[in-house]
């Protein structure tokens, strides 16, 4: 061993020259040496580079003012055991925040760096927004003015009923502003600091080494500039990675909606607790009195918990958790005992990672509103009347939002709707002139599933009136003796509406086949 003293500087700094070494890490002289330093505590960053650029022959190129600053930080203490010239300047540097590049016998040392990262997502972001709107009455009054008067006046006046609801995803404004997060921490992550006048300071009143700029975002490019220390900007890109890896995933959904109904009009639906009779089912309940459920707690000893709701009137209803190996077939066939089963629609729908997926099943009503308006000006009043067509949707909407965690479990926000009128809106004199009357029933629900595993829905229980009709056929039709021959009666059924929802994970490296899609036989022509 070689030991090299520098005159004028109180520390030692002891080369374990090793000649076999093949490996040409850097171009320098010191690229196959091995070091073995020990550092005591009156040297500071800038010295051991120093001593280092003399020994190993290296050009040094400090590039902010900020590096400079950190070069003066003293080593209390530096022991090093047989290390690479790339495990030194690590040692040595990055341990103190700072960056450096080495090519050929050039260091260069800096605080900040400039680093762009690239996110391949859509630009602008996404808005859910969901509307009923019924407008009843309209009517607008203008009042023109006249020669050397004053001006005229418009009051419009609408009665009507508005329920909006808004869902706003906005990736990459949200995205700007945890990266900035990230970069107003400390190079450890350990203090966050505040902007104050010019400068940044922390809790305890130290001021910031520099003024953290605010990332550059562009989403039509997909790209995020950062600049920061080395121990930020690795923050930033784990964060950006992991982030990346969670929005590109994907979920099949696979949706069945069922309706099974009753002739017996005193049924109170599905009786699920006859899931026992099926193989390898666990059946657990909770009575409610809530309409509205938004989410609940299942424990695979003492089943469902508790459970928490939102916002509605009272009702009865029933939160049930099933588990079991039995297929989707075997739960319709049970279903089949309860009441005659008709498959209302079967869509599949493959939506990102916290991305809503929308189901709608059901029709638009259109009606006429008419408006009135009477403009009066220096010559007289002039009457004017027009139409506009609205509609309103009845039918069945149903959202989805799923959200993947890191050990695979799916948690699904499930918001079905039913909207129905109230009374035949068919007419035979032409089109409506009100809107009808809705009849509207809706949960909201939380749960998680396993990937491949069901969630099963039900108790939206809809009543309806109708009339049966018993002929003898053609002698049933004919005028006059046409009742002599037939029956009507009055008859209330009841039909619950029943979803079986099925998230699949769809792997990065998995393309989606037909198959997939629920497709199992396709004709090649």
């Amino acid at each position: 061993m070689k030991n090299i003293k520098k005159l004028g500087i109180k520390y030692i700094i002891a080369f374990a020259m090793i000649s076999g070494l093949t490996t040409n890490l850097f171009a320098g002289s010191c690229s196959s040496k091995l070091f073995s330093v020990t550092i005591d505590s009156k040297l500071t960053v800038g010295d051991v580079i120093d001593n280092l650029a003399d020994t190993c022959g290296l050009t040094v190129i400090v590039k902010d003012d900020a590096a400079k600053k950190r070069m003066n930080k003293k080593l209390y203490y530096v022991k090093l055991k047989n290390s690479t010239l790339k495990g030194f300047l690590n040692i040595i540097l990055k341990e103190n925040d700072l960056y450096y590049t080495l090519q050929g016998n050039v260091l260069k040392i800096s605080y900040l760096i400039t680093k762009t990262f690239r996110v391949h997502y859509i630009s602008g972001q996404r808005i859910g927004k969901s509307q009923a709107n019924v407008t009843i009455a309209n009517s607008s009054n203008t009042a023109g003015g006249t020669t050397g008067g004053t001006g005229g006046g418009d009051n419009t006046s609408k009665t009507g009923i508005s329920i909006e609801s808004n869902n706003e995803f906005k990736f990459w404004k949200t995205v700007e502003s945890e990266v900035q997060r990230i970069l107003i921490g400390a190079g450890d992550g350990s203090t966050h600091y505040a902007k104050t006048g010019e400068g940044w300071t922390g809790p305890d009143g130290q001021v910031w080494e520099y003024n953290p700029l605010a990332p550059i975002v562009n989403p039509e490019a997909g790209m995020i500039t950062v600049t920061g220390t080395s121990r930020q900007i690795n923050r930033v890109a784990r964060y950006l990675h992991t982030l990346s890896k969670q929005i590109k995933q994907q979920v099949l959904i696979d949706v069945r909606i069922l309706a099974v109904k009753f002739d017996d009009s005193t049924t109170t639906g599905v009786d699920w607790s006859q899931l026992y009779a099926l193989q390898n089912f666990t059946v657990n309940s909770l009575a409610m009195s809530q309409k509205n459920i938004a989410s609940y707690t299942f424990d695979a000893a003492q089943g469902i918990t508790d459970a928490t709701f939102g916002a509605g009137a009272p009702s009865s209803a029933k939160v049930v958790s099933i588990t079991g190996n039995s297929k989707v077939s075997e739960v319709i066939k049970f279903l089949g005992t309860q009441g005659d089963v008709k498959a209302i629609s079967s869509p599949r729908v493959m939506t990102m990672n916290n991305q809503p997926a929308l189901i709608s099943v059901g029709k638009e009503i259109y009606y006429k509103i008419k408006s009135a308006s009477t403009a009066s000006s220096g010559g007289g009043a002039v009457a004017a009347e027009g139409e506009t067509v609205d509609s309103v949707f009845a039918g069945i909407l149903l959202d989805i939002t799923p959200e993947i965690d890191s050990s695979g479990i799916i948690t699904l926000k499930i918001n079905p709707s039913i909207s129905d009128t109230v009374e035949n809106v068919e007419t035979s004199g032409g089109a409506r002139d009100i809107p009808p009357d809705l009849l509207r029933r809706q949960i909201a629900s939380v749960v998680k599933i396993k990937d491949g595993q069901h969630a099963i829905l039900g108790g939206l229980i809809i009543s309806k009136t109708g009339t049966k009709i018993n002929k003898v056929p053609l002698l049933g039709d004919l005028p006059l003796l046409e009742y002599a021959f037939k029956h009507e009666e009055n008859i209330k059924t009841v039909e619950e509406l029943v979803f079986i929802i099925t998230p699949h994970i769809i792997k990065n490296d998995k393309s989606v086949s037909l198959k997939d899609l629920g497709y199992s036989k396709v004709n090649e022509k």
